[in-house]
């Protein structure tokens, strides 16, 4: 059960979209109905290209980057959303440069609105569009017009999109199942829901699951787009009712994963990435969020010299979950503005890499990327 997700800048048509799309409106929250503003993730499903599809829903304004970067993990297609009547406009450039550093390579963008702009400003939108991704992975999406309030151009998109998913093809499954935790819930007579992205394996009922941060758990019960369900694979929206954990146990933040599968630590080596047209760097004294999966955890970097292996370590204020490969995200605190990716390349380095073993790192990391793909 493949995942599309949204990007875009705020007021833009995204939720409006997925409504269109699937029949189910993404907000949940009343103040989101009320101020028509997305504030944290919504989700939805519809059959697209003969499958059952989830969409995760993100917002688009500024406060809520923290929410948007939660959800944009284990993401199949993108569905990058720019409206008509306004252009690019600042969160348009931003949500980008996150699938672009996160290697989003599928994708498709929808000019929304469409019934709301006169044929010229749709043309300079358009322009104004090409003009933006060239040169980031969206540079050869496909780009579909579109209105969800008149239905234009929705069934054209549907069959985009169903282009695009075939075309990504299955999730691979590594046989080692993660979950980052993005909604935890209590219900009566149940115990705790605990809902994500499953990504790397398979997940069944009566599976035993480490919480890290936390303790073992046991699988009850399993759903995937609130049909129950005996195994979930891959690439697929779970909620899992989980034995033995508290609700407070289970911020967003919390990953599930097979016992023993991960290193909880507070530093690891990275390779750093940065998104076209920034300046590509990162100082030693800045402050800087890492986002990974669900979680978000204050660290301070610190670059290598060596020209020929460039490297960061990354130190947290607190320990986190990490693996070989696992990609993250590093927004500067102080400008609130993404500035580069990461992939983590050793999960507990020394403090002073040498740069040989770095280099050995980095292919091997590439090397494992290329055989997943």
């Amino acid at each position: 059960m493949p995942i599309i997700g949204t990007a875009g800048h705020v007021d833009h048509g995204k939720s409006t979209l997925v409504q269109a799309l699937t029949g189910r409106d993404p907000d949940r929250w009343n103040e989101e109905k009320e101020r028509g503003l997305t504030i944290d993730l919504g989700f939805a499903w519809a059959p697209i290209g003969g499958n059952a599809v989830g969409f995760v829903d993100v917002p688009g304004h500024e406060r809520f980057v923290k929410n948007m970067l939660a959800g944009v993990g284990g993401v199949d297609v993108a569905l990058f959303v720019v409206a008509a009547d306004e252009g690019w406009m600042p969160q348009s450039e931003e949500h980008l440069a996150v699938l672009d550093l996160l290697g989003v390579e599928r994708g498709v963008v929808a000019i929304t609105r469409v019934d709301l702009a006169d044929p010229d400003f749709l043309e300079l939108s358009m322009i104004d569009v090409e003009e933006h991704v060239a040169g980031t992975v969206a540079e050869s999406w496909p780009v579909v017009e579109v209105s969800a309030i008149t239905g234009q151009g929705i069934d054209g998109l549907v069959g985009t999109l169903a282009a695009e998913l075939a075309a990504a093809g299955p999730t691979a499954d590594t046989g080692r199942p993660r979950m980052w935790v993005d909604r935890a819930f209590g219900i009566a007579g149940a115990g705790v829901v605990a809902t994500g992205t499953l990504v790397d394996g398979s997940l069944s009922v009566g599976d035993r699951l480490q919480c890290f941060p936390g303790p073992e758990v046991r699988v009850r019960g399993l759903q995937s787009h609130e049909i129950d369900r005996d195994t979930i694979g891959p690439g697929s929206r779970a909620a899992a009712n989980l034995v033995g954990v508290e609700r407070r146990d289970l911020e967003r933040g919390t990953l599930l994963a097979s016992p023993g599968s991960m290193t909880m630590t507070d530093r690891f080596l990275a390779q750093l990435s940065f998104p076209p047209r920034s300046a590509g760097e990162v100082a030693d004294r800045g402050a800087y969020h890492v986002h990974l999966g669900t979680a978000t955890v204050s660290v301070r970097i610190r670059m290598s010299a060596d020209a020929d292996a460039p490297s960061a370590l990354v130190t947290a204020t607190r320990q986190v979950p990490v693996m070989m490969g696992d990609r993250f995200i590093l927004r500067d605190t102080g400008r609130r503005a993404v500035i580069a990716g990461g992939t983590v390349l050793d999960p507990s380095p020394s403090r002073n890499p040498n740069p040989a073993d770095v280099a050995t790192l980095v292919h091997a990391v590439h090397l494992n990327s290329d055989q997943r793909a």
